[in-house]
């Protein structure tokens, strides 16, 4: 943008114009420097592990949504899921009911890496292990078949495992999430079955639960929405008064 600034000439003979030319040169140079800077930073804390998710589930008249907390454990990549809160619906005719999420079915971590046994049961049989693969890549958790066992599992995949993640809900329902991996000529493949205490509703034998959509997003820190809101003002004035000289230096 060329300016009417001439060499040697005072402030007072500036017009109105040139002033307004130099302030809307210098903005133009500060703010969106400024700005990059800052998304920058914010997605650089971003990478960091996230504390909390939100989720949506939704398919086969089922839907659901809400937040996640989780902690690490004693496994890359691993994480417990420590809380939860939301709303479930399941319009299906056997079951029709919705309500809040009211927290988890309680269970404990493995103490290990996988494979492992099923923590815990759903009064209805449901497994679960409430563990949680940010990455979307859940391990091979089930022991490999073995003589008179319980059968292994061979696929994996997703931000849940086989044995899924069982949570309340208002009323005195139950239900269970879990992944199926990256299932040969179908893809990745999460399912959900739903229970009333010990009555099962959506069944997860022989196929029978209901295929389902999952999605997780990370929910931004409290220190990442902090730098934004306080860094951008500050950032602003170091890069304006850097914007400035430089402008003064050049047309001196």
């Amino acid at each position: 943008m060329k300016i009417a600034f001439s060499k040697g000439t005072s402030s007072s003979a500036w017009t109105s114009g040139s002033a307004s030319s130099i302030h809307a040169a210098l903005r133009s140079n500060v703010i969106l420097p400024a700005l990059l800077v800052l998304a920058g930073a914010l997605a650089g804390t971003q990478t960091a592990r996230a504390d909390s998710y939100v989720f949506n589930v939704n398919g086969n008249g089922i839907t659901a949504s809400g937040t996640i907390t989780v902690a690490p454990t004693g496994t890359a990549g691993t994480e417990v899921i420590t809380g939860i809160s939301g709303y479930f619906s399941d319009a299906n005719a056997g079951a029709n009911f919705s309500g809040a999420i009211t927290g988890l079915e309680p269970t404990v971590a493995p103490s290990g890496p996988p494979p492992f046994p099923a923590p815990a049961f759903t009064e209805a049989g449901f497994s679960y292990d409430n563990l949680f693969y940010a990455d979307g890549n859940s391990p091979l958790v089930c022991p490999p078949d073995t003589p008179g066992g319980p059968p292994g599992y061979p696929f994996s995949g997703g931000v849940l495992d086989i044995y899924g993640l069982a949570f309340d809900i208002a009323g005195g329902f139950t239900a269970d999430l879990w992944s199926n991996g990256v299932v040969p000529g179908v893809g990745l493949d999460y399912e959900i079955s739903d229970s009333f205490g010990s009555t099962k509703l959506e069944p997860d034998n022989e196929g029978q639960a209901l295929s389902v959509s999952v999605e997780t997003s990370p929910v931004p820190e409290p220190g990442s929405l902090l730098l934004l809101g306080t860094g951008l003002p500050g950032l602003i004035a170091v890069l304006a008064r850097k914007g400035k000289q430089r402008f003064m230096q050049s047309n001196a």
